[in-house]
């Protein structure tokens, strides 16, 4: 009887701190110095794109940065977020490095993301970065 009380015990425990440190871990994936982004879908059909702003750092200055992407698809509400989130990271981890490393690992971002998470084949070439008057 008191080993059942104590494996009881022990599960609601577990429960209880799983629960408490999965919100903590799920808010990890954007370290504390962030780079928001903001994408939305534009127009419909072939004229389709998903549209996102944010910044990246050169010289210690923010700069906007834009990046369209080019396909017919509509992303839903999770997924617009799903890239949000992924351009976010990527920008934090690059910041200070060279702009067009900066830009190339974004457009980078963008293609796998519509790949692994979206099942979404998109090319480089239909994804658009640019920072200052710098594209790629």
């Amino acid at each position: 009887m008191k080993l059942a009380r104590f494996a009881a015990a022990v599960a609601a425990t577990a429960a209880l701190t799983g629960a408490a440190v999965a919100p903590a871990a799920a808010q990890q994936q954007r370290p504390a110095t962030s780079h928001p982004y903001t994408c939305s879908n534009q127009g419909g059909g072939s004229n389709h794109t998903v549209n996102c702003s944010g910044l990246i750092t050169v010289n210690n200055v923010l700069d906007n940065t834009t990046v369209n992407v080019h396909d017919i698809n509509v992303l839903n509400g999770t997924q617009l977020n799903d890239l949000q989130v992924a351009l976010a990271n990527v920008a934090d981890n690059n910041v200070n490095a060279p702009i067009t490393t900066q830009l190339t690992a974004l457009q980078t971002a963008v293609v796998n993301t519509y790949l692994t998470q979206f099942g979404i084949t998109v090319l480089p070439v239909n994804v658009g970065v640019c920072a200052l008057s710098i594209c790629v």
